[in-house]
């Protein structure tokens, strides 16, 4: 079970701005330069700020295209670097101690700013993170609207009950790093992310996963809305487990959610980070930056 959330959204505009400098003062010099954390503002409290969550074992840097999309919008655009992530070293063993609990914290204070930054938040974030967005959307009435791009509910195609299974032997089993495609190893793009992850870790982002599932059943959508954005050919996930908790948030609060799914994209899970070259990111853009505007 995971710990209860801690909300202590930032007061004011000033306020935010300190707790983004001490969220970047966690990039020491392990870190990529374009995967320190990242404050887009426009000097001053906006209508609306957005936060976007990179996916695991990427960085800030999966959103140098889209962010700056983002915040010509009018939004302060803030974006987090999540814990242990984005190091030089590519094949850093750093990640197998990651916890989900470690991981709501950073990514809940990441929320707390955004608070200060914008009359309404709206939080954006692709796998693992989309999962991120949709527990946040389930737990805090302080978030307009989330987005869920590519949501890990489910590994690969599989049944719910087994991917939750094998979800919870990967937290007690030795922990292995294994490549994301052993065809490619190293040479996997984007070339600044980490080509490999340990199994635990993965694990752990699971337990997020397995408590929004289970609370979409008990307890309406907090947020004012969601959606979770799936591309039908993604060989990551099990895209008919998010449509299920579409479902749920539905049933218990109706049309406060959505699945949109893209029908004509490649088969390919990162969606997102211009640098993988599968990404179609002149499809995926209009539409992040549509639904976004529900805010």
């Amino acid at each position: 079970m995971l710990q209860a959330l801690q909300v202590n959204p930032a007061r004011d505009y000033d306020e935010a701005l300190r707790r983004v400098h001490a969220f970047k003062s966690l990039d020491d010099d392990r870190v990529l330069p374009q995967a320190s954390t990242t404050l887009l503002t426009h000097g001053s409290r906006t209508p609306l700020a957005v936060v976007l969550f990179h996916g695991f074992t990427n960085h800030p840097g999966q959103y140098v295209q889209f962010a700056p999309l983002v915040h010509a919008t009018g939004a302060n655009v803030f974006v987090p670097r999540l814990p242990l992530q984005g190091y030089k070293d590519r094949l850093t063993r750093a990640l197998k101690n990651l916890t989900a609990e470690e991981l709501l914290a950073s990514a809940g204070e990441a929320v707390d700013i955004a608070c200060g930054l914008g009359e309404r938040v709206c939080l954006l974030g692709i796998s693992s993170s989309g999962v991120l967005c949709a527990y946040f959307a389930q737990h805090r009435g302080d978030i307009s609207y989330a987005v869920g791009v590519a949501p890990v509910f489910s590994m690969l195609h599989l049944p719910y009950r087994i991917s939750r299974a094998l979800g919870r032997a990967a937290l007690v089993l030795p922990n292995r790093f294994l490549w994301w495609d052993p065809r490619v190893k190293m040479q996997q793009r984007p070339i600044t992310a980490y080509p490999r992850f340990p199994t635990r870790a993965l694990a752990q982002t699971l337990r997020i996963s397995d408590d929004v599932h289970d609370a979409s059943v008990r307890q309406p959508l907090r947020a004012s809305g969601i959606t979770l954005v799936c591309n039908w050919h993604d060989p990551a996930v099990n895209n008919h487990v998010s449509e299920g908790v579409v479902a749920n948030w539905n049933a218990l609060r109706a049309r406060s959610a959505e699945q949109f799914i893209f029908t004509d994209l490649p088969h390919n899970h990162d969606i997102i980070d211009p640098d993988n070259p599968r990404a179609r990111t002149d499809i995926v853009y209009p539409k992040l930056l549509e639904l976004i505007r529900k805010a």
